[in-house]
């Protein structure tokens, strides 16, 4: 007799079919997971559903960044590029032109500032001895007709703008070379730098008793913290500017003390509006025209 005819025989094959399903759906959620776009994915649920609690425990299992002991900025930090980049604060994302072919080029940057922005961020590579205005390592491309140099766009930049740093090489070499070009300088007061972890308040501390540096942004985007956690460490740090990535700003619900809070990137009016809700600036395209409908806080 065939016992999975049986009414036990049937309910044995129905258990090995759900574990077998079940099996097979674990792996292809590991499998998911391990891939970009899961780890996106796994993400974008920390932040907007837990506050990035999982991203927070996960990084203290690590151990491996600690904000509780880093030294705090000098008193009395220049944040007047702050004033000047307006109401709500305006930062020229790659000079103005982020994800297109003329990004981190000295046409993007000409165009931000006739476009009214005051303060224009850069990607920045060391290749080759010097500092190149491009975001990934490697040769610009044919598409970029119009690339500089760390030294060009000092040249190029007016006086009466900032050039927000954006250092994706090294950053204790990239920051020396920056330092020792422009101290001694009064394009020193108009060169503003990003911090990303710990260990780099420490080493910008030596830089400004070299250079007359202004405040610097504590950006978040290499950060391995929840946005809470280094958000409640700003204020002690005397930190006036934090910037957030978009897809993190959910988690963010401590507004650190005395700084004004950043989202990046905001390239469109959808964005634009969502983040005007929370914050009280952007890095974004010069190009953007719904900017100027918008005011802080606006629904």
């Amino acid at each position: 007799m065939n016992r999975d005819r049986t009414p036990v025989g049937r309910q044995g094959a129905r258990g090995r079919a759900v574990i077998g399903f079940v099996g097979v759906a674990l792996l292809a959620t590991v499998g998911f997971l391990a891939t970009s776009c899961g780890r996106q994915w796994l993400h974008r649920v920390d932040s907007a559903v837990l506050g990035e609690r999982g991203t927070d425990t996960w990084a203290r299992v690590r151990g491996s960044e600690d904000w509780s002991g880093v030294e705090p900025l000098r008193p009395n930090q220049d944040y007047a590029w702050l004033a000047a980049a307006g109401a709500p604060v305006r930062i020229a994302h790659a000079l103005g032109e982020s994800d297109l072919p003329t990004a981190n080029t000295l046409g993007a940057a000409r165009r931000a500032y006739r476009a009214g922005l005051r303060v224009l961020e850069v990607d920045l590579v060391m290749e080759d001895g010097e500092l190149r205005c491009q975001h990934d390592p490697g040769p610009q491309g044919d598409l970029v007709k119009d690339g500089c140099t760390f030294e060009t766009l000092l040249t190029t930049v007016p006086g009466d703008a900032w050039i927000l740093l954006d250092l994706k090489s090294d950053f204790e070499a990239a920051g020396e070379y920056v330092v020792n070009r422009i101290k001694g300088t009064a394009d020193a007061r108009r060169v503003v730098f990003q911090l990303y972890q710990p260990q780099d308040f420490s080493l910008f501390n030596r830089w400004q008793s070299k250079a007359d540096l202004p405040g610097p942004v504590l950006t978040t985007y290499r950060v391995r913290r929840s946005v809470d956690h280094v958000a409640l460490q700003a204020g002690r740090l005397g930190v006036a500017a934090l910037a957030v990535p978009l897809d993190r700003l959910p988690a963010l619900s401590v507004r650190p003390a005395g700084a004004v809070v950043l989202a990046h990137p905001v390239h469109d009016c959808t964005a634009w509006a969502e983040a005007m809700r929370r914050v009280d600036g952007v890095y974004t395209l010069s190009s953007l025209q719904c900017a100027h409908s918008f005011k802080v806080g606006s629904s």
